[in-house]
């Protein structure tokens, strides 16, 4: 993560909630497992494209509030 706000500084206020000032805090590492945790789940759902749709509606629902975009 170090590397991802290194090259893309203004992504870090996207993490405001979990403390994306600190990448070793709990609440951000927390965060960091369920991104990658959705990735992996994205990536085994490619050969199923209504579950995938589904859940990439679901991820959007939860981030376009939070003004993140696609």
């Amino acid at each position: 993560w170090a590397l991802v706000f290194k090259d893309a500084p203004s992504a870090r206020d996207l993490f405001k909630r979990v403390r994306g000032d600190n990448i070793h805090t709990p609440a951000f590492r927390a965060h960091a497992t369920r991104v990658l945790g959705g990735l992996d789940m994205c990536i085994a759902l490619l050969d199923d494209e209504g579950v995938l749709n589904t859940q990439l509606g679901h991820l959007a629902s939860q981030h376009s509030p939070r003004g993140v975009s696609p």
